[in-house]
């Protein structure tokens, strides 16, 4: 070795001793497209896979299957499970948001990249069924329920290993408010977005997690 690669590589690892440790790997963005597509075309039957235990979620980084579809260029049908209210983006780890986010920049997106093939699993959130009749603009006074698949993906082969059904309901003083005051034939597009917020609030106060929001 030269006596200037010498000091070169001396001053790389001065530098990541200075940041704590080495630095954050980092990959091609275009590396997590068909590997988010595969995920996305590739839902399974509940039963044809186990049923994940608390361990299988822990650390894995967490997505919407509508972020999941955009990672991996499918289109969004019109659809009340694809809808963006149903689906927050707090329930992204960031990285996935940053790899979604058309105005990010490269240096950013390669991070994220990085950061999301490092994983061993992805947990995808898959909402199901959204029986919300008042939040949907339909006059039917009940209270919304919402079904979702949490799937595990095992990110080296991007196939499911496991799956986890979980389903919520408004809460029920908000729901009650909503059938009070929806006393006119079309509801109030007021009343829906509490109902819709309401929702999405209980998905993420309720949903198992791989990893903690941030």
């Amino acid at each position: 070795m030269s006596d200037r690669s010498f000091r070169r590589s001396a001053l790389f690892v001065a530098l990541a001793a200075c940041h704590g440790g080495p630095a954050t790997p980092t990959a091609d963005p275009a590396l997590i497209t068909p590997l988010a597509s595969q995920m996305a075309r590739n839902v399974p039957v509940p039963l044809a896979v186990p049923t994940c235990a608390a361990a299988d979620l822990a650390g894995a980084p967490d997505l919407t299957y509508r972020t999941l579809r955009q990672l991996g260029g499918l289109p969004l049908g019109d659809t009340p499970e694809l809808a963006d209210w149903i689906n927050p983006v707090q329930l992204d780890v960031p990285a996935a948001r940053t790899l979604a986010d058309a105005a990010a920049d490269d240096a950013h997106k390669r991070a994220a990249a990085g950061e999301l093939l490092a994983a061993k699993a992805w947990l995808v959130h898959d909402v199901t069924f959204v029986g919300a009749p008042l939040a949907l603009g339909v006059k039917e006074l009940k209270i919304g329920t919402v079904n979702t698949t949490l799937i595990r993906y095992d990110r080296a082969t991007g196939k499911p290993t496991c799956v986890q059904l979980f389903g919520f309901q408004n809460n029920r003083a908000t729901s009650d408010w909503a059938i009070k005051v929806s006393d006119q034939p079309l509801v109030d597009p007021r009343v829906q977005k509490v109902l819709r917020d309401d929702l999405a609030a209980q998905y993420l106060k309720l949903v198992p997690r791989g990893q903690p929001p941030r």
